[in-house]
């Protein structure tokens, strides 16, 4: 019983905060299938979405409560901090998801209030670090930095649900939300200034790209996800009825950046996968499906925590394109994201399954060391 209580110990203090990236791609899909009139599917990964972010809820609280300097040297690691944005944007995608699934306003609520505080002292601690330890920003870029812009346009995204779900039509509440999403696409130009001339202009080893590479993509996803709700909720409201294009004009070119991402993205994740050795090519069946290595395979097998970074901007790639393809009244859009999703959801399927393994043989690891 002594050694079950020194691996749970272990681990809780050790706890990643990157772990929530396992419930923003969870929740985002089972937002994207529900949207895509699949309730079945969509049911199923909101409960599992839920389990999980309870679980992990109650491991990082553990942690705050028993390991809180630990917690803070996390916050005060340049690298690390940025990890914690993934609790505000898990957050507030379940908050997303009781709004949509349960109506539970008053929960999502409390939920944004949280997402708000985690936000409020991840940014304090990232002007720390630039501050105290004179960071080099170009230099450390990557990203995991541009979750930066993710929870921005996180906060907005749910607060503007919120507001609609109670009927508050208050331009000045509406005004901060828009200042969320506006500064979050600000946020994404300055982080990706950087991230494109390292991508493409210096020299980039292949062994140094990672899924979290593929929030250059999600980050425009999710500020055309928020462009669209706006769009959906200002004609009601006189003020706002001038600044409708300008909405529109914006989430379009965010959709555009996006999604011309994406084939780069692919490549690279097709070339990082079926790079598994100078001197021997890789197997066929990574040849046939790169990505299989994520669930399969031994000395091929690929996952790591990092990989929930590729399924978030997936899915969320399917919502913000459904929607606007109503706002925009283009049906081509739809049909993309139907093929889209379902491609996603692989990905999220076979991630899910490398991360069980992973837990598996741990598992098995810690057994045969005490024995």
């Amino acid at each position: 019983m002594n050694k079950y209580h020194v691996i749970l110990k272990n681990s809780i203090r050790d706890f990643c905060p990157a772990n929530f990236a396992m419930v923003m791609a969870t929740g985002i899909m089972s937002i994207a299938f529900e949207m895509m009139n699949f309730p079945g599917i969509a049911r199923v990964l909101c409960t599992l979405n839920g389990v999980l972010y309870l679980i992990l809820c109650i491991i990082l609280a553990t942690r705050i409560m028993f390991f809180l300097p630990n917690l803070v040297a996390d916050l005060k690691n340049f690298q690390r901090v940025f990890l914690f944005l993934t609790f505000v944007v898990g957050t507030n995608t379940v908050g997303i998801q009781l709004i949509i699934f349960f109506q539970m306003t008053a929960l999502a609520a409390l939920l944004w209030v949280v997402a708000l505080t985690g936000w409020l002292i991840c940014v304090y601690f990232i002007c720390f670090n630039f501050i105290q330890k004179k960071i080099i920003f170009h230099e450390t870029v990557n990203g995991t930095t541009l979750l930066l812009a993710v929870s921005t346009v996180s906060i907005s995204l749910l607060g503007v649900r919120l507001l609609d779900t109670v009927h508050l039509q208050v331009d000045f509440l509406y005004s901060v939300m828009a200042g969320f999403w506006a500064l979050g696409f600000v946020l994404y130009f300055i982080i990706i200034t950087p991230l494109i001339y390292r991508l493409f202009f210096v020299r980039f080893e292949i062994r140094d790209w990672s899924a979290p590479y593929w929030i250059c993509m999600g980050a425009t996803a999710i500020i055309t996800l928020a462009g669209c709700e706006f769009i959906a909720r200002i004609p009601g409201m006189p003020t706002w009825e001038g600044n409708q294009k300008t909405v529109f004009g914006i989430t379009m070119i965010a959709w555009i950046i996006g999604t011309s991402w994406i084939p780069y993205l692919l490549f690279m994740d097709i070339r990082k996968f079926t790079h598994v050795n100078i001197t021997t090519s890789a197997p066929i069946w990574i040849k046939i499906f790169p990505w299989a290595r994520l669930a399969f395979g031994t000395q091929y097998h690929a996952y790591e925590l990092s990989s929930w970074s590729r399924v978030f901007p997936m899915g969320m790639y399917t919502v913000s394109t459904l929607l606007l393809a109503s706002a925009a009244d283009l049906d081509a859009l739809a049909i993309i994201s139907r093929y889209w999703c379902w491609f996603a959801l692989l990905i999220w399927s076979l991630t899910c399954t490398g991360m069980l393994r992973c837990i598996i043989y741990k598992m098995i690891y810690y057994e045969t060391i005490q024995n």
